[in-house]
């Protein structure tokens, strides 16, 4: 009889225990097993001097945006407004709304660099337009968020608040 009381309680436990082992058993591996992008791989860089036919830009990192993008868009009065609309979006709550880095979240994390200090003023419209589309150190890159000619009108603002 106990013999009986025992067989009717292991026979479930073993079939659950069965069913759970089976259902972590890795049955088909057609995810794993395809062409793709593995964690912790950079996707493969396109050639040099590369154009897209998609509309995207090609990567570019900030130093070798600092030396070969000029500024395309004029300071006009439009641009500066629309450029201060996005800098208090986008910049003001780290970098502050006058630039010197003393935003709001500044005062949480580390704080981000004075824009207004003398070697932001130095850099090329270039290097900071790349900046704003790569990220920077602790900032992050703004360039699928922004479009070029918003990337343009921020660095154009970003001059008048400098001085510059």
């Amino acid at each position: 009889m106990w013999r009986l009381k025992l067989f009717r309680l292991l026979v479930p436990a073993f079939l659950l225990f069965g069913v759970s082992l089976a259902y972590g058993w890795p049955w088909s591996r057609d995810m794993k097993d395809q062409p793709s992008i593995k964690p912790q791989e950079a996707p493969r860089q396109p050639p040099a001097n590369t154009v897209p036919r998609d509309g995207w830009e090609r990567p570019i990192s900030r130093e070798e945006a600092g030396q070969r993008l000029k500024n395309p868009v004029k300071a006009t009065e439009a641009s500066l407004q629309n450029g201060k609309k996005l800098f208090e979006i986008y910049c003001a709550l780290c970098h502050g709304p006058d630039a010197k880095g003393m935003g709001p979240v500044s005062t949480k994390f580390i704080p981000p660099p004075d824009l207004t200090l003398p070697v932001f003023k130095e850099r090329t419209d270039g290097f900071l337009y790349g900046t704003i589309r790569n990220g920077g150190a602790l900032m992050p890159p703004y360039g699928e968020v922004l479009s070029s000619r918003e990337r343009w009108d921020i660095v154009n603002y970003l001059r008048s608040v400098q001085g510059r």
